[in-house]
This record gives C-alpha cells, structure tokens and sequence, in this order.
C-alpha cells in the first residue's frame, strides 16, 4: 500500500461521521391536538413545554392552548387519562378516580410509597424549608434522620440541590418533580401555607409535628 493511500485512509478515520440533516415534519393545524396528544402519550414521562412547542412549530403560549384545550376536553368526558401540569412541563397520567379500578388489576405491582409519620415529618419540614441539610432537618426534628432522609431520596420525592459553603460542604435536599405528581400538585406555590397546614393538622388529630415551629410565614402576616 502506499504512503498517499495510507494517508488517506488515516484521514478518513479522524474525520467525524457524516450524519444527514435530519427533516422537520410541518403539524397540520388541524392536527395540533393529535400530535400533542401522541407526543405526552409516547413520552411515557413530562414533557418540557419549550420541546412541546418547538415539535408543534408554534410558540409556548399557543402551544400550552393546544395542551390546555386538549386537557379540557380530558376532563370535560372525565376520561380515564388525564393531562398533568408539573412546573413548565406536561405530563398524561391516569385519572384518580379509576385508581381503585387500575389497583385491582395491579395489586401485585402497584407498590405505591407507603408515608409513615416520620418520613411526612421529614418531608413536611425538607418542602418548606428547602434548600435544607439533614443537620437542619434534626435540629427541628431532634432525632437523627440520616435513614429517613436516605429513604426519601430511594422514593424520588427529594434530592440534592446543591452543598452547603460550610465546613464538609453539607449537602441540600429539595422536593423533586415526583413530589409534585406524588401530592398533585403543579407547582411548590400550590402547597398550603403553613397556618393553613397546622389547622388542617389540628383538626384531623395530627399532632406529631407542629408546622408553625417552622416559622415559615408570609412576609404581609409576620409580626
């Protein structure tokens, strides 16, 4: 072989792959829902609203109309899917009034998370505190919960936000995107102020954690 062909081969091999220019599909208007409807479907998980719009080829403000008009009309025939809003994103999951329905047909695998007191304690204090450390969670608590904290980590409902600047950088834990579908929320400003939290408590007999020991109030209500 010669050295010109063994230089070309070499360079060949350097050079990145060639990848065709993948073409973007035009949505038909009258096709908007559809398409939307297919992308939550096969996504199986949320779907960012900016990946939403960019695939229907329309802004976000008309692309969360087509989600919204397309979650109406969910609703409207109380289907048995649903369209959830979690922060910027969109997300099908099934309607809770046919859980008992879907439980029967699962019971082996629908292991749903179990809440004990210690770990809504926990996770009560890490959603309205965060960014917190387990060093402030015992502090408030007065136990060690190293195990709880770990356990609400395997859940999916918390997880580290970032480390504190302090000795051995300690880290922060914050409620995650799956806290949000867990309690049915879409956005952390949903969850109920903490006045409101502690009468709920006081008037259903819990009374393992006082949520005003928080001190967690709004700004127009302090002092």
């Amino acid at each position: 072989m010669s050295q010109e062909i063994q230089e070309n081969q070499n360079q060949k091999k350097n050079e990145p792959p060639v990848h065709e220019a993948q073409e973007t599909v035009q949505v038909p208007q009258d096709k908007l829902e559809q398409v939307a409807e297919a992308l939550l479907f096969s996504a199986g998980d949320s779907v960012a609203l900016v990946h939403i719009a960019k695939t229907l080829g329309l802004d976000q403000r008309s692309a969360q109309e087509v989600i919204e008009q397309l979650a109406a009309k969910y609703d409207a025939d109380m289907r048995g899917i649903r369209i959830l809003r979690v922060g910027n994103s969109y997300q099908m999951s099934s309607r809770p009034d046919y859980y008992p329905f879907i439980g029967q047909l699962f019971k082996a695998a629908a292991a749903s998370i179990n809440m004990t007191d210690t770990q809504m304690e926990t996770l009560a204090i890490i959603a309205y505190r965060q960014p917190v450390t387990k060093m402030e969670i015992e502090e408030i608590r007065g136990v060690r919960s190293d195990a709880i904290v770990n356990r609400l980590v395997e859940y999916g409902l918390i997880e580290e936000k970032g480390r504190l600047k302090a000795p051995g950088r300690p880290i922060q834990f914050g409620t995650t995107e799956e806290f949000l579908k867990f309690f049915g929320l879409e956005s952390l400003e949903q969850m109920p102020h903490l006045k409101e939290a502690a009468a709920d408590a006081v008037e259903h007999g819990v009374g393992q954690m006082d949520l005003a020991d928080l001190e967690i109030l709004e700004e127009s209500e302090e002092g």
